[in-house]
């Protein structure tokens, strides 16, 4: 089930997005992410548009929205490979007409989701924070 989060989804949202972060970007020091924990729980998903894909009481992964911007799509690490984030992809696609992100270059798996979708990439730029280049993408409902 897709529902939009609570603040009491914050702490496993958060466990999610570290687990799923350091298990897809082993090119970015695990103590990166590490220390955005509290930013990414008290600033950043407070701010966003979440939903969340529940399955058996359990939060399985969650997507993040700012305007037509996707900011976060994270799947539990041992639920992967189910389906989960083709199901909030396209939740979100029924929300928005367009819709666009980053993804870094070096996380083939989630590049390869993203064509798969129907995302194509419109340029590149380095994050100023990890130093790593990201491929900007974007896709529009027809």
């Amino acid at each position: 089930m897709i529902r939009s989060y609570r603040k009491t989804d914050l702490e496993e949202m958060v466990r999610i997005w570290y687990e799923a972060s350091v298990t897809a970007h082993s090119f970015v020091p695990a103590s990166f992410w590490a220390l955005q924990k509290s930013a990414m729980k008290e600033t950043y998903l407070p701010l966003t548009e979440n939903f969340v894909l529940e399955e058996n009481g359990k939060l399985a992964g969650f997507i993040s929205l700012v305007g037509e911007r996707i900011c976060a799509l994270f799947i539990a690490p041992e639920m992967q490979g189910r389906g989960i984030g083709t199901a909030l992809l396209e939740h979100a696609k029924t929300l928005r007409g367009r819709l666009s992100l980053k993804v870094y270059r070096e996380n083939k798996r989630a590049f390869s989701f993203y064509k798969k979708h129907g995302f194509t990439a419109t340029g590149e730029e380095v994050d100023e924070y990890t130093g790593c280049v990201q491929i900007l993408m974007e896709w529009e409902g027809r």
